[in-house]
């Protein structure tokens, strides 16, 4: 269970990088004095076996002070939890944007049945879309596509993954000149299952939205098999009402879960991580093909990865952070290869005690140069005494080989989906997350030194 002796065990062995760590012998239970010992009486004539047990010793010692060292030196993080919301039904989808053009960040929520945002920084709450379908609104997205400094918003509905034929919606809302006032829904073009959308910047530097759908039209969606996912991109044309131009990207994938947009090489665009269950990918549009290819980056392992995201281990070195499988247990950090090493990235876990992992971003709470993880897991259909919440977890070094856990939220977020956004201004990230089980929306202030 998260939280349990043995997830924190799991986490002490993987800070150093050993499946198990060798312990100091009885007689030297406090391990500095043992070493200073073993390196003085190692200098004199003794049995080869004596030395190689006193050499042995040693090691082990230097491994613990070592890790040790870096935890003092890299301090823990600090944060001030805030609760905006009490009365959220499940809080599928969250997108952090400035919808009223205040530049300051405000909250939009997809909850089952309203679309909210959530106004900086007193945090007063504006439904502007209610039951847009019978069944569940699902997600969201939120950003400025025109430059007039106020987002716009999509959102996904008709939540049903168990029917991959007839399920799914798919709408653009109009704001209103008051923007606190419902907004006008127009409804696009839709696959089965719309899961995940998001705004991405294209080759052309236009903002275009992305829809990612959990599984493809007619396909089993228990075992994921059949047709694949049809990743869609959306053009919006200058009067929302008009028709918009749709184009397939992608689908060769099966329970695609969650992707995220980001910049991958160094042209203008955006690129899409992708999380599926034949791994993680990178979706990058190719001039000379005139299509978006698909670059192996995580392995199926573990039944493929439900979440994904992408951070910096600092110096220009990357990670994909994810969540494996699709609401599994594992966080695994994925870490590019050698120079002149080809194949998929190397694989680490994290964490292997997360129940219905869900949530997940990479971002520099603590300054360090280099991201921290935080993932959240919400336990859904467990009951309620197994314990839910968020674990940030920090690289001790550049290689992103040993690493510290930290709880930051221990059982009041069942988290469905999280955040990571300034929301004050002091240029530090801030968490927000939203809860399933837990009915909540919460801020954590970011009070890291």
């Amino acid at each position: 269970m998260p939280g349990s002796s043995a997830s924190r065990n799991s986490a002490e062995r993987i800070q150093f990088g050993r499946t198990e760590e060798p312990q100091p012998p009885a007689q030297f239970p406090d391990c500095q004095p043992a070493v200073t010992g073993i390196l003085s009486v190692t200098s004199m004539t003794l049995p080869s076996a004596f030395v190689r047990t006193a050499a042995a010793i040693t090691t082990a010692a230097a491994a613990l002070a070592l890790g040790s060292a870096l935890h003092a030196e890299i301090p823990e993080p600090r944060f001030r939890a805030l609760t905006i919301d009490t009365n959220v039904a499940i809080g599928y989808g969250l997108a952090i944007a400035d919808i009223d053009g205040d530049k300051r960040p405000d909250i939009v929520l997809c909850d089952k049945e309203e679309i909210a945002w959530y106004q900086n920084p007193k945090w007063e709450k504006h439904v502007i879309a209610r039951k847009l379908t019978a069944l569940d609104h699902v997600c969201v997205a939120a950003a400025d596509i025109d430059g007039d400094g106020k987002a716009e918003i999509a959102v996904g509905a008709g939540w049903n993954p168990g029917d991959t034929e007839n399920s799914g919606a798919l709408f653009y809302l109009i704001p209103p000149a008051d923007r606190t006032q419902p907004w006008t829904p127009v409804a696009l073009p839709h696959q089965p299952t719309v899961h995940r959308i998001r705004w991405v910047r294209d080759w052309q530097n236009r903002m275009t939205l992305i829809s990612v759908p959990l599984h493809g039209r007619g396909n089993n969606p228990g075992k994921g098999e059949g047709a694949g996912v049809k990743i869609q991109r959306y053009l919006p044309p200058a009067n929302p009402r008009d028709e918009w131009k749709v184009e397939v990207l992608n689908e060769s994938f099966h329970k695609t879960h969650n992707f995220d947009p980001v910049q991958w090489d160094t042209d203008p665009a955006q690129e899409l991580l992708v999380a599926a269950k034949e791994g993680v990918f990178a979706l990058n549009w190719s001039s000379t093909q005139n299509a978006y290819t698909a670059e192996p980056v995580g392995s199926d392992e573990n039944g493929g990865c439900g979440e994904v995201r992408l951070g910096s281990l600092g110096s220009g070195k990357r990670m994909v952070a994810a969540v494996s499988p699709m609401h599994g247990n594992q966080l695994v950090v994925f870490t590019p290869r050698a120079a002149g090493e080809s194949g998929l990235w190397n694989r680490r876990v994290l964490e292997e005690a997360l129940v219905d992992g869900h949530a997940l971003a990479c971002a520099d709470f603590l300054g360090l140069g280099r991201d921290q993880i935080v993932v959240g897991w919400r336990a859904m259909g467990k009951p309620r005494n197994v314990k839910v919440g968020i674990k940030l977890l920090t690289p001790l070094n550049a290689e992103g080989t040993q690493w510290r856990t930290t709880l930051v939220d221990d059982d009041t977020m069942a988290c469905e989906d999280l955040q990571v956004a300034d929301l004050n201004g002091d240029g530090k990230p801030d968490l927000i997350a939203a809860g399933r089980a837990t009915h909540n929306l919460k801020i954590w202030i970011n009070e890291s030194h």
